[in-house]
């Protein structure tokens, strides 16, 4: 039971990390220009094609999980310093014993919680 919550709960909180860009890349730069300087342009296309409201990823729609795991340990490996992976782990480790305390499992089973989390995080950051 425990596996089942924890495990896709730390996935999701590395998946996430992983995702995030690397915070020494400068932000997009926003470029505001004053309404006097120029007018709006409004062109309509004779035909324009209708376009789905959300259109499926190719990538990542013909990747199995095994791809999946290998991608986020690619992106971990370049872009995760040792000092984030282990915050990353510690923070999953403590995400997992708070919502087995939420859940009001016992301590042995709160411990073994934390433990599958880190194992986890370890394995996706490809530490093991």
């Amino acid at each position: 039971m425990n596996s089942k919550v924890l495990l896709p709960v730390a996935a999701v909180a590395l998946l996430t990390l992983a995702a995030c860009s690397d915070p020494e890349t400068p932000a997009e730069a926003t470029t505001e220009t004053p309404a006097a300087d120029v007018a709006p342009v409004v062109e309509t296309p004779a035909e324009v094609p209708a376009e789905p409201a959300m259109a499926p990823a190719a990538e990542t729609t013909d990747m199995t999980p095994e791809q999946a795991m290998q991608a986020v340990q690619a992106q971990a490996a370049s872009m995760m310093s040792d000092e984030q992976k282990a915050e990353t782990i510690a923070t999953a480790r403590k995400t997992a014993e708070d919502a087995a305390t939420a859940q009001g499992l016992t301590p042995e089973q709160i411990q073994q919680a934390g433990d599958m989390a880190e194992q986890a995080t370890r394995q996706m950051l490809g530490l093991q």
